[in-house]
């Protein structure tokens, strides 16, 4: 059911033509010659909904694929007028110049890569997936899919609904839940650049887990703080905040850790705050597993502390917020590479581009210097907030077991 066809020497657009123009080709058709994207002949076809379109002959088998359904047609006709909207030049059932492939929509702007929008609202199987955008990456085409329910998951992005009310998935907050809305909106926000694939983000407070200790040198034996990050707050270029969670518990033999990056501004919010001075994180060779690791030390003396001694024993860890100046990190693709609506609120919209390559955190080795599987994906939710640190002395003795 294609909605392009050529009379005669014209190129028609079903979906363009108004009511004059339909009823004009209906009158022409035979005795001009109405031939498909395809190259095989058919006629014109108009549905009780009012959908227009272009049918093979019956006796014609050479074309791809099987019937349309209206929501296809449909889908293809607004993805083609939003685009057109939205500056792109829309060319509905496009085929390549060997004509390996047809898209549905290719679209093309001056300084950026073509893109071919396949509509599959018919179940189709992952390899076919595959192999359909294989052709297109082959001719420097970038694909997207938007899949029927039969296929959800399989493609770009989800489609639902019926020919009169179309509806597509579309994201919100970066880390936040997609919803169903209508498609003229939400193809209107992906393709006038609204929709980013890659979000641009900075740390502007950490969530420091503390517990007061004493040092195990004799010599010493001044109170100081265990601190570890659980959490980091972020905010993007284009204002959404979010709470990125690192550690629910100590991480061990870690050798790139996110403490590094905020020891400085922890370490003074702690000097300025009512509890012990916080450990300082010091690269730590150990001889007896020949294992390099950040390791905390005590502020006075420096004594070696070790990661077994710190998270095995019961502690009264409490979890507080540090505010810190907008720090980039090397963020693990979970978090970048995720879209997201991108407005201008006067910084401009995130320029990121998706990572294909994680950054340094976390990074675990066992006590054999061993690597050890890597952490849980990233948590990214709404931000939970937490207390500042206290002012006042405090003593173990009166804070909660957390």
């Amino acid at each position: 059911m294609p909605l392009v066809a050529t009379l005669g020497l014209e190129r028609v657009e079903a979906w363009r033509l108004g009511d004059e123009a339909w009823a004009d080709l209906r009158r022409r058709w035979r005795s001009e010659g109405l031939v498909m994207s395809c190259g095989q002949p058919g006629g014109p076809v108009e549905l009780e909904n009012g959908t227009r379109f272009f049918r093979h002959f019956s006796k014609c088998d050479a074309h791809e694929g099987g019937v349309e359904s209206p929501e296809h047609l449909s889908t293809k006709a607004l993805v083609a007028e939003v685009a057109a909207e939205c500056g792109w030049t829309a060319q509905v059932e496009a085929p390549s110049a060997d004509r390996s492939w047809i898209a549905d929509v290719l679209l093309t702007k001056p300084g950026r890569k073509p893109v071919a929008v396949e509509v599959q609202w018919a179940s189709q199987t992952p390899e076919t997936f595959a192999a359909r955008a294989k052709r297109y990456r082959a001719d420097g085409v970038h694909c997207v899919w938007l899949v029927g329910p039969k296929n959800h998951g399989r493609g770009d992005w989800n489609i639902d609904g019926d020919a009169a009310a179309l509806l597509m998935e579309t994201p919100a907050e970066f880390g936040g839940p997609t919803s169903m809305a209508p498609m003229r909106g939400a193809l209107h926000a992906l393709l006038s650049g609204a929709i980013r694939g890659g979000v641009e983000v900075l740390v502007d407070a950490v969530d420091v887990t503390t517990a007061m200790s004493k040092c195990h040198n004799p010599q010493c034996e001044a109170w100081f703080s265990y601190w570890f990050i659980e959490a980091v707050e972020v905010r993007s270029r284009c204002a959404h905040t979010r709470q990125v969670d690192f550690a629910r518990e100590y991480p061990l033999w870690v050798r790139d850790r996110v403490e590094t990056v905020f020891q400085s501004d922890v370490r003074a919010a702690f000097a300025r705050s009512g509890l012990p001075s916080a450990t300082e994180y010091r690269m730590t060779h150990s001889k007896q597993t020949n294992t390099d690791y950040m390791a905390q030390r005590c502020p006075r003396c420096f004594w070696h502390l070790g990661d077994g001694f710190i998270a095995g024993k019961p502690r009264r860890w409490e979890t507080y917020t540090v505010s810190v100046p907008a720090t980039a990190l090397p963020w693990q693709p979970e978090l970048t590479n995720l879209h997201h609506v991108c407005h201008d609120v006067g910084n401009g919209f995130c320029k990121v581009e998706p990572q294909q390559r994680g950054g340094a955190f976390p990074a675990r080795v066992d006590a054999d210097g061993d690597p050890l599987p890597a952490l849980p994906a990233l948590r990214i939710r709404q931000r939970v907030v937490k207390p500042p640190l206290p002012q006042g002395r405090q003593t173990a003795h009166t804070r909660s077991v957390r």
